[in-house]
């Protein structure tokens, strides 16, 4: 089983019972640079599941992936998940490395940033980077994960790569990072945000 499966196994998991909730969303702006399309966008009340790929990629031959969900009936905090999630992301792979998960506060909600790298997944020629922010909703935990697959390494959280490549690819990983900071948030009628009234993008709702 692959990282990629491995997120949904532990997903699918933790999504079981969903209930309907409030009027808030998750919103994801859309994803800078090329153009993103939805491989799976399903929403039943509050319980939705989205993932996007550039246009061009497809299940088969991805090499970047944008997933988003709401989790229901996990009663533990944003880190306390993303705990969890790298617990099990580790038995799928061969060597790994983790930065966080760091808690914050934004919009006077807890969220929790972290990193999973993979550097071989069991059974695969692949490793994989995942950027992870969850976000404490009034009835759900968000989980949005911005991913990248990379050639097996023993390092994982710097993989051999070609120099020109290497340096478009911490680019690409600094655009991640600043994506999920910046343009990915929770909008609440109950708490008004200025940048809810922009022309972002509502994911779920």
């Amino acid at each position: 089983m692959g990282v990629r499966q491995a997120i949904a196994g532990v997903f699918g998991i933790l999504v079981i019972g969903s209930a309907a909730t409030a009027a808030e969303r998750l919103v994801l702006e859309p994803y800078p640079g090329i153009v993103w399309h939805d491989v799976v966008n399903q929403a039943n009340g509050v319980h939705f599941f989205r993932e996007q790929m550039p246009q061009g990629q497809t299940p088969d031959n991805f090499q970047d992936l944008l997933t988003a969900q709401s989790i229901t009936n996990f009663s533990g905090s944003p880190s306390a998940f993303l705990s969890d999630a790298f617990t099990q992301l580790s038995q799928n792979c061969q060597t790994f490395e983790t930065v966080g998960p760091t808690v914050a506060e934004e919009q006077g909600r807890e969220v929790a940033y972290g990193r999973f790298y993979c550097g071989k997944q069991k059974d695969q020629a692949l490793g994989a980077h995942l950027f992870f922010k969850v976000i404490e909703g009034s009835d759900a935990l968000y989980v949005i994960d911005r991913d990248f697959r990379i050639p097996a390494t023993d390092h994982p959280s710097a993989p051999t790569l070609p120099e020109d490549q290497a340096v478009s690819f911490l680019q690409a990983e600094g655009a991640a990072r600043k994506y999920l900071t910046d343009q990915v948030y929770v909008c609440d009628p109950v708490f008004p945000d200025p940048k809810c009234t922009s022309e972002a993008v509502p994911t779920g709702r």
